[in-house]
């Protein structure tokens, strides 16, 4: 019986350590001596490769296998000594055997798997990919619990190297390594995959555009007026652009003496986006067609807004200016608990003056908040009425708010009638 029960034993952890083994030594080989080894017809080399493409699966074959037979031999140990010398001597040998185990079965044989891994890599792999499709139906469960868990982390869009780095930028940053600067740059980096076009757009409001039925003689004389090197052209309105005229290319045009040509001829393709589309993959677009310029499509196929390859470097190196922006502020800080604010102001600037706390998260603008408060362009004098706030309108166009003030209303003040 003893015999019986050791051979089954020697069995075990014999068929555990090679399974350490060769995975170490799978894992082990280079990406290039593997295509090499592959281009020149070495046998196993494309099982290896097979194997390598699906390493998550393999070693969760192997971790599963290996738990059993180490359990195994555990076990046996255990029963053994129960019975031979009852079971205070079992529970005693049950640490003595684990230990035993995961050296002889999992140390030891992987670190020498990785040694010298090439031989055994090519020997073990089309054994360890026959174990791999063999537990595929029992590993699906986990296999899909994986693919949820990493679809879970992905919408959370903060991936395990996402927050390694911003611990070791936090971590070089406390210890003086790296700069405020530097460390900023990285949060904005990051940023840029959590922020969408939405939160940079310029809102359909406040589009400069040009109807595509004027012609170049008749928009030259306001060229040099426009503080923008490429406008939008629209059919009938402006839920209907048609393309993005360059300033640049129309006084070519004008120039070469075609001051007849329609905006309609003279503009490029629009590029349309929607919304939701993360600034990463909007920067990746501008980048792959070569444009500065896009247009936020609404979901009926109108115009939301407008966006620019500026917006979006814009919150990942902080405001760009040139030679066409004005350097005045667009909120002016009256005291702790006022300010009188331009219409394209961003809410969240308005809070941080005042200390307040306007819906930053859902509108970007002073202008866009208000309109969508009233539910029209409101008049100069009108109040729109918040929790913690009242702005009045100073000026206001026909089609967007221009000028307000905004007041910080006082501790245990009611949201009055507007």
């Amino acid at each position: 019986m003893t015999t019986v029960w050791l051979a089954v034993l020697i069995a075990l952890l014999v068929l555990s350590a090679l399974l350490s083994a060769a995975e170490a030594a799978c894992g082990a080989v280079s990406t290039s001596n593997l295509r090499a080894m592959q281009e020149e017809g070495f046998g196993g080399a494309s099982q290896l490769v097979e194997l390598r493409l699906q390493a998550p699966r393999a070693a969760t074959s192997v971790l599963l296998v290996n738990l059993l037979l180490d359990t195994g031999a555990v076990g046996l140990v255990v029963v053994w000594a129960s019975v031979r010398w009852g079971a205070g001597a079992g529970l005693a040998a049950l640490g003595s055997a684990a230990l035993v185990t995961f050296l002889v079965a999992e140390v030891i044989p992987r670190l020498l798997g990785a040694r010298r891994p090439v031989r055994l890599a090519l020997w073990s792999a089309p054994l360890l990919l026959i174990l791999v499709r063999a537990l595929r139906p029992a590993l699906a469960p986990l296999v899909g619990l994986e693919t949820l868990l990493e679809r879970q982390d992905s919408q959370d869009g903060s991936t395990r190297e996402h927050r390694e780095l911003r611990e070791i930028t936090e971590i070089g940053r406390e210890a003086g390594v790296v700069g405020e600067e530097e460390n900023d740059l990285v949060e904005r980096a990051f940023r840029l995959d959590e922020r969408t076009a939405w939160d940079v757009m310029t809102p359909r409001v406040e589009i400069f555009a040009w109807s595509d039925a004027l012609t170049l003689a008749e928009i030259v004389p306001e060229l040099g007026q426009v503080p923008y090197s490429r406008v939008p052209v629209y059919h009938d309105s402006i839920d209907e652009i048609t393309g993005i005229m360059y300033v640049r290319e129309a006084y070519r045009a004008f120039a070469a003496g075609r001051g007849d040509l329609p905006l309609a001829r003279l503009a490029r393709e629009p590029l349309f986006v929607p919304g939701s589309l993360p600034l990463t993959q909007l920067l990746r677009y501008f980048q792959a067609r070569r444009i500065h310029m896009g247009i936020v499509a609404d979901e009926f196929g109108g115009t939301d807004g407008l966006v620019t390859m500026e917006d979006v470097l814009e919150e990942l190196v902080g405001d760009i200016r040139d030679e066409t922006d004005l350097e005045e502020p667009s909120v002016h800080r009256l005291s702790r608990s006022e300010v009188i604010a331009e219409g394209g102001a961003e809410l969240r600037e308005i809070n941080y003056a005042i200390n307040i706390s306007l819906p930053h998260l859902e509108h970007r603008s002073l202008n866009g908040w208000v309109l969508e408060e009233l539910g029209h362009v409101p008049a100069p004098g009108e109040h729109v009425e918040h929790t913690d706030a009242v702005v009045e309108i100073l000026e206001a166009s026909e089609t967007q708010v221009l000028r307000a003030r905004v007041r910080r209303r006082a501790p245990g003040q009611g949201t009055e009638a507007g």
